[in-house]
């Protein structure tokens, strides 16, 4: 993973959101040899200026910037405070000309020797985000998490209930994309209605990941499929371990069990209270394995007009491995 004496490259996990990436960057961040972080969103920009800017257009409905503030106050003033985030802000600020890679380096070497682990899922949304952690870091590692189809919709369209719920002329820019791309550009704040058709963000995100991973070199990147990883959980976890060169000893493993145990699998303090999926804050844990597995074939929940999964998520899903 890393040669003596230099910095460790990240980790970085492709996951869309709502996915299992915080899941993953947590039970990652619990091995010895590595450390997780919540979104930070950083590859959104190519300066911590340009982040800063997306962050006042309130992208990510308002909380883009919880994770970054969560993780400075967490390694450089000891503890997620609600002074020390104000903290971090400032520490932020003073470095707004530098590159996202140069601020990501710097919280890589806090954790030294220990290796990043970034997951954001904001990454996935834009191929140039995902060139730009690549390009910044040459000798990262991709680990692809996948995950049924099925599995994906039924989670956006519960986020799309919980959102209407709360505000119903509110759902957020993010949400919006990952219920239907084709009303990804309608106003955020508009009352009008929108088709719910979660398959297409699937599909178009996870080819997004997988055309951007045509160009990394065969040792620097990895698929894992979710329901592998929770139906044997301790055997794909040493997986990925000897594939990262890790330490695969039984304690190693064990730890990497609990993502409760992250610093950031909680809710934050005021100023910053999020950095990930609020589902994930209230219940940080590895999901039971489903009692049936999923199908391409069973009729589709949230659709009245069910014509089954699009042709082109049917090729992609059974690229994958899933019928």
């Amino acid at each position: 993973m890393t040669n003596a004496g230099l910095m460790p490259s990240p980790i970085f996990i492709l996951s869309p959101a709502l996915g299992f990436g915080p899941v993953a960057s947590a039970m990652l961040g619990q091995h010895p040899q590595l450390y997780g972080l919540p979104d930070t969103h950083l590859f959104l920009a190519e300066t911590l200026d340009e982040w800063w800017e997306l962050c006042a257009a309130g992208a990510f409905g308002g909380s883009m910037m919880h994770g970054l503030l969560r993780t400075v106050a967490q390694l450089y003033f000891g503890e997620q405070t609600e002074k020390n985030v104000v903290l971090a802000r400032a520490w932020l600020r003073r470095r707004q000309p530098f590159t996202t890679g140069y601020v990501l380096e710097l919280l890589a070497e806090r954790v030294r020797p220990r290796a990043l682990v970034e997951k954001s899922s904001s990454t996935v949304l834009y191929p140039g985000s995902m060139r730009r952690a690549a390009r910044m870091f040459p000798l990262a590692h991709f680990i692809h998490f996948v995950e049924h189809p099925r599995q994906h919709c039924e989670a956006v369209v519960a986020a799309i209930k919980d959102a209407v719920a709360r505000h119903p002329n509110r759902v957020p820019h993010w949400l919006r994309q990952l219920a239907c791309f084709s009303a990804a550009n309608a106003d955020e704040h508009s009352q009008e209605r929108f088709e719910i058709d979660p398959q297409q963000a699937w599909h178009a995100l996870n080819k997004n990941i997988c055309d951007f991973l045509e160009a990394v070199p065969e040792n620097q990147k990895v698929r894992v499929r979710v329901e592998d990883l929770v139906a044997e959980t301790g055997v794909t976890l040493r997986t990925i371990a000897e594939w990262l060169d890790l330490r695969t000893d039984n304690a190693a493993i064990d730890a990497m069990k609990h993502p409760e145990r992250s610093p950031y699998a909680c809710f934050g303090p005021t100023g910053a209270r999020y950095g990930d999926n609020p589902l994930f804050l209230r219940s940080p844990t590895l999901p039971a394995p489903p009692t049936n597995p999923d199908t391409l074939d069973a009729p589709m929940s949230w659709c009245e007009d069910d014509d089954g999964f699009s042709p082109e998520v049917r090729a992609l899903a059974r690229r994958f491995g899933y019928e």
